[in-house]
């Protein structure tokens, strides 16, 4: 079964609420979760908690509504620099392998589910569809810039 728009678009407003309330509301445990002793490292405590907003209010507007295709424009490039950074760490040691490879592959999924939205809200979840014409059947007669009114024929 191929992964539709829908079923991405709550996959990833899911692990965005969740790992942006751990990283806002608990983010000790989420620096435990990359390797650090959050005793010494507590200065990453504040970027954490900017990192958690942002991810809670990006896993709340998926599943509040508006663009589809913007959303997943603006969650590709948001998931791809997350799946950079996490790849660059780890080449870089400045985070423990296993943490490294475990951020990346959530980057690279969530990177692959903005796709998905983005892809497939560029034409309705079909790719060879035709153009949403505001789903006016007699679009397509009346031509571009038609009045649709009743009262305006």
């Amino acid at each position: 079964m191929a992964l539709r728009r829908e079923h991405a678009r709550i996959a990833l407003a899911t692990i965005r609420l969740v790992n942006g309330a751990l990283a806002l509301l608990a983010p000790e445990v989420m620096l435990r979760r990359l390797g650090a002793d959050p005793r010494t490292n507590g200065v990453a405590v504040y970027p954490l908690r900017m990192f958690g907003i942002r991810t809670v209010v990006l896993g709340v507007e998926l599943l509040t509504g508006g663009s589809m295709q913007h959303q997943g424009k603006v969650g590709v490039v948001i998931h791809a620099a997350d799946a950079a950074s996490a790849i660059t760490a780890g080449l870089r040691r400045q985070l423990p392998p296993r943490v490294a490879v475990v951020a990346a592959g959530i980057s690279v999924t969530n990177t692959a589910l903005a796709l998905t939205i983005a892809r497939e809200g560029m034409n309705g979840g079909n790719d060879h569809a035709a153009p949403d014409r505001g789903h006016d059947p007699g679009a397509r007669r009346r031509g571009p810039g038609a009045r649709t009114s009743s009262l305006a024929r």
